[in-house]
């Protein structure tokens, strides 16, 4: 017993699942998230080795 389309749908447009809205603000703060987490590390071990202007200037930039 085949249906079509058409039929199953009874003129009701369907919304298709995608990557938009919070899903995808989601992600977007995730990867700056991380970006920030990777930034404070590297200041942190540059920091550790004598680094300080470095280290100041790789976490100030960020915010430029």
């Amino acid at each position: 017993m085949e249906q079509s389309i058409q039929s199953r749908s009874d003129g009701i447009s369907f919304c298709r699942p995608t990557l938009q809205g919070k899903t995808k603000k989601f992600f977007s703060r995730l990867m700056r998230n991380i970006e920030w987490y990777g930034r404070v590390k590297a200041a942190r071990t540059l920091n550790l080795h004598g680094y300080h202007e470095q280290a100041k200037n790789l976490l100030e930039d960020h915010w430029k």
